[in-house]
């Protein structure tokens, strides 16, 4: 009797598991991508601190720079570099979806900043009714919530945060607007945000924009006392670059179309910033972009590649085009290497190369008549090249070992070795490795 009841309690579960309405799990499964994307919680994180952005000759407009944070910027970027699709179908959605769509049950993913302001040391303007607000660009010449745009590329932007014209015809800011501008002598401004995550569930349409919001920054405050203070540092960090990928064509064929990886640290932006608010040059740094082509020896880069960019130096993969793209083969072999020039410092970076030197070369097992060596991985290396000191192939490796043969006993050779990423984009050499076979034995 016991043992009938157990089984018709769990017969019951199962039919209140599989009666619950479709949306539980996909709803479950959208707090999933916020959980592992912020395991500590999104309403923990911290923004970066605004910085405000000041004409001093024409202060009708007022702009706020802001950098979003790492985590916030992979979540977006997962998504909208995310280019497979996948087939879904329910009572209002039928057609193929974003594969990290479906996996979260999430739609239509956006992030936000929502500002708030006080002046003269009143309160803030934030109320309880932001909380499920779409975006609105202005109230009373006041940008409180505004899209950041395709994160995909930018992790930097620079926002219009007042308005004169609207300002001057409001409530909140009407007193701090003269001649049509912001008297900002006489008026004191504070301003924070917070990110705000949005995003729709697939399963459940009446359930509306599912909203996420995280702490506010650190406060910034402009106008008659500032807090604004971003020095520029003696030496400047190399940008990041890596992951080459070659740009082909339907036909699989390619030309001079690079795409790089780049990340410029939060001290290259910041100067950046300063450069910019100090002198009012809007394009402070240079990129340069260079390529040695079929070049074991390293030391000629003839040919150069200048990328277009912006004060606001953004991460993301960027396409590069070289002036020899006629000459480029599958079996060419590329070496790129990036640095920033900044005329307004008189300074240039060093360099960062695209694909990581190979590093940790030593001799693992040494015979009469060949040498193993072994070396340190480098990632997402397709394979490695084994050359001698004169810059003769010896051979090719999947893996981070290699043994050369065919040597001769009691002898001294020299050996060095590259990575190589999609077929033709290699690093620089390892430091050269000198290793001797062992002698034959005396009969």
């Amino acid at each position: 009797m016991k043992k009938r009841i157990l089984g018709l309690l769990a017969l019951i579960v199962l039919a209140l598991v599989f009666a619950a309405p479709a949306g539980t799990t996909w709803v479950k499964a959208a707090e999933d991508v916020m959980a592992e994307y912020f395991p500590k919680g999104f309403e923990k994180v911290k923004p970066n601190k605004p910085i405000i952005d000041i004409d001093e000759s024409d202060t009708t407009w007022i702009s706020a720079i802001i950098k979003q944070n790492d985590d916030v910027l992979k979540l977006v970027r997962d998504y909208e570099e995310c280019t497979d699709e996948v087939e879904f179908q329910n009572d209002i959605y039928d057609g193929y979806y974003k594969e990290f769509e479906v996996k979260y049950g999430i739609l239509s993913l956006d992030t936000s900043a929502q500002f708030d302001i006080s002046v003269d040391d009143g309160e803030w303007q934030y109320k309880k009714s932001w909380d499920k607000m779409e975006h609105d660009a202005y109230a009373d010449g006041f940008t409180f919530y505004e899209s950041l745009g395709n994160a995909t590329t930018d992790n930097t932007i620079n926002k219009t945060l007042m308005d004169a014209g609207p300002a001057s015809e409001g409530k909140l800011l009407k007193q701090a607007v003269k001649n049509e501008k912001f008297d900002l002598k006489n008026h004191t401004f504070k301003v924070r945000y917070r990110y705000c995550i949005q995003y729709e569930l697939l399963d459940d349409y009446d359930a509306g924009i599912q909203f996420y919001f995280s702490d506010w920054s650190d406060t910034t405050t402009f106008g008659k006392t500032t807090d604004q203070n971003i020095e520029i540092p003696d030496e400047l960090p190399a940008p990041d670059i890596s992951n080459p990928k070659r740009d082909l064509n339907a036909k699989g064929k390619w030309g001079g179309f690079v795409s790089i990886l780049t990340h410029f640290s939060q001290e290259v932006t910041d100067t950046a910033t300063a450069i910019h608010l100090k002198t009012g040059e809007y394009e402070p740094f240079l990129i340069v972009v260079e390529a040695a082509i079929d070049d074991p020896s390293e030391k000629k880069f003839d040919n150069e590649g200048y990328m277009a960019n912006a004060v606001w130096l953004s991460d993301g993969q960027r396409i590069v085009a070289f002036d020899v793209a006629d000459t480029f083969t599958d079996k060419s072999r590329i070496l790129i290497r990036m640095k920033l020039h900044c005329d307004a410092l008189d300074k240039d970076t060093k360099y960062d190369y695209a694909v990581d030197k190979v590093t940790g070369l030593k001799a693992k097992k040494t015979k009469t008549t060949s040498i193993t060596l072994k070396w340190t991985k480098v990632s997402d290396a397709e394979f490695y090249e084994i050359y001698s000191a004169d810059n003769k192939l010896l051979g090719t490796s999947n893996k981070n070992s290699f043994t050369v043969k065919r040597l001769k006993a009691g002898t001294a050779y020299d050996f060095k070795v590259r990575a190589v990423v999609d077929k033709v984009f290699v690093g620089q050499f390892s430091n050269t490795l000198k290793a001797s076979t062992k002698a034959k034995k005396a009969k």
